[in-house]
């Protein structure tokens, strides 16, 4: 009677000892499962991460102003300006070409502009028999005042003489120099001319170049005005 009770063929002491060791490795479980849970919540895990693109800087270039030269008319040689066969008309202070059918006016020539400036020069086309009245051409000059040529021409010209009337007026460049180009529509003894006056300024002076036919000759020979005026320069020592 005094022989220890067995269970399933095991002592109680057997048993006490199975049951201890069962529950220590249930203890380890649980400690390992906790283990595993704890590395893989979101929660606790460290965040992935995030790159941020860079942004792409696009090289700006200078891009240099273009600049146009302002290039300076290049004159031409005097001599070249005179056509084959022309004639000179020279005084003291300037000079002037013409055509051969051309000559210096003599005292008796009229000078129909003589009292606007102070005459210089006065050349007069040889008598033809298609015109009453010959071509004139004249030069003559007046001392500036004012602070501009367009200034001066507008105080001057209301001084017309005649029945005038200014039918253009225009800026120009001879042979490099500044100008203004002038026509002057004329009633002389009920017959029409045109007066095509070029005025340069010289300085203190202005000169006139003046190229007078009738009407009905004028536009026949404005190209050998317009050519003629070219040779005109004041003469230099």
């Amino acid at each position: 009677m005094n022989e220890e009770q067995k269970i399933y063929g095991m002592t109680r002491m057997q048993i006490g000892i199975l049951v201890g060791m069962a529950g220590i490795l249930l203890l380890i479980a649980c400690v390992g499962g906790w283990f595993v849970l704890s590395n893989s919540n979101p929660i606790d895990s460290a965040p992935a991460p995030t790159s941020t693109p860079a942004p792409t800087v696009t090289p700006m270039l200078a891009v240099s102003p273009t600049i146009t030269p302002t290039l300076t008319p290049t004159p031409i040689p005097y001599e070249q300006l005179i056509p084959a066969g022309w004639k000179q008309y020279k005084t003291a202070l300037v000079e002037i070409w013409l055509p051969s059918n051309f000559r210096l006016a003599d005292k008796k020539t009229v000078n129909t502009t003589a009292g606007f400036a102070v005459p210089e020069l006065l050349i007069t086309e040889i008598p033809s028999k298609s015109s009453a009245y010959n071509m004139l051409v004249g030069v003559s000059y007046d001392l500036m005042t004012g602070d501009s040529l367009d200034e001066f021409l507008d105080a001057k010209f209301p001084s017309l003489p005649y029945q005038a009337r200014i039918s253009d007026r225009r800026t120009v460049f001879v042979n490099t120099v500044e100008a203004r180009r002038i026509v002057v529509e004329v009633r002389i003894n009920n017959i029409d001319f045109n007066d095509l006056v070029y005025v340069i300024r010289d300085g203190s002076t202005v000169w006139y170049v003046e190229y007078v036919a009738q009407i009905n000759e004028f536009f026949d020979n404005l190209p050998i005005f317009e050519q003629s005026i070219k040779t005109f320069r004041t003469v230099k020592y």
